[in-house]
């Protein structure tokens, strides 16, 4: 490595820096304001937005020059979602194997696996009910990649009115075009959200 290359690989890594850092900030002032909020919808609203900018600022500390590594970010974001989950409740268990992605898809799935984690912790642990949460990540063998999120929590049914209506999973499908992706819910035994997505 000459002195330019190494020059440059360390302005890279200050900026990747000092983008997380913004994007902590970003997390925590929103996540403040949710503090403040005097309806619930509200705090709600400003808790999802302060969770999913934190999920994009974790991703800069993965970012290399050939693109994200994907796994390495997963297994910075599993101890962080078991800690929402909270004491007692569902355990976040990570089955990957290694991906690097894009910049764009990284970022994309990156809230994909945010808001399906989101979703099994707030929906399918309530009144006590403990479990497990699977992040599981592939590569089929048609060379496209294989992304789910697996809970054996209380289920849901699919096609009544109010899962239609949730913004998670309509947020998750519109998500899930930006990678080409296939995007099903199977929910047997609790939930697996389950994409199928190309690089």
């Amino acid at each position: 490595m000459t002195e330019d290359n190494g020059s440059e690989d360390m302005l890279a890594a200050e900026l990747r820096h000092r983008t997380a850092n913004t994007f902590q900030l970003m997390s925590a002032l929103a996540r403040m304001r949710s503090q403040r909020a005097g309806e619930p919808e509200a705090r709600r609203q400003l808790v999802w937005m302060a969770d999913a900018i934190g999920s994009l600022g974790a991703l800069e500390r993965h970012r290399h020059q050939d693109g994200v590594d994907f796994c390495a970010y997963l297994a910075e974001m599993t101890p962080v979602w078991g800690r929402r989950a909270g004491e007692g409740r569902a355990q976040i268990a990570l089955e990957v194997e290694p991906i690097m992605a894009t910049d764009q898809a990284a970022s994309t799935l990156a809230l994909i696996v945010q808001e399906l984690v989101a979703n099994a912790l707030a929906h399918g642990f309530v009144d006590g009910h403990a479990g497990v949460v699977r992040i599981c990540l592939s590569i089929r063998e048609d060379g496209r990649y294989e992304l789910a999120v697996i809970d054996d929590g209380r289920g849901f049914d699919p096609t009544s009115p109010t899962a239609r209506e949730r913004f998670g999973l309509w947020f998750v499908r519109s998500l899930a075009a930006q990678v080409r992706g296939e995007f099903k819910l199977e929910t047997h035994s609790g939930v697996t959200a389950r994409l199928v997505f190309s690089l």
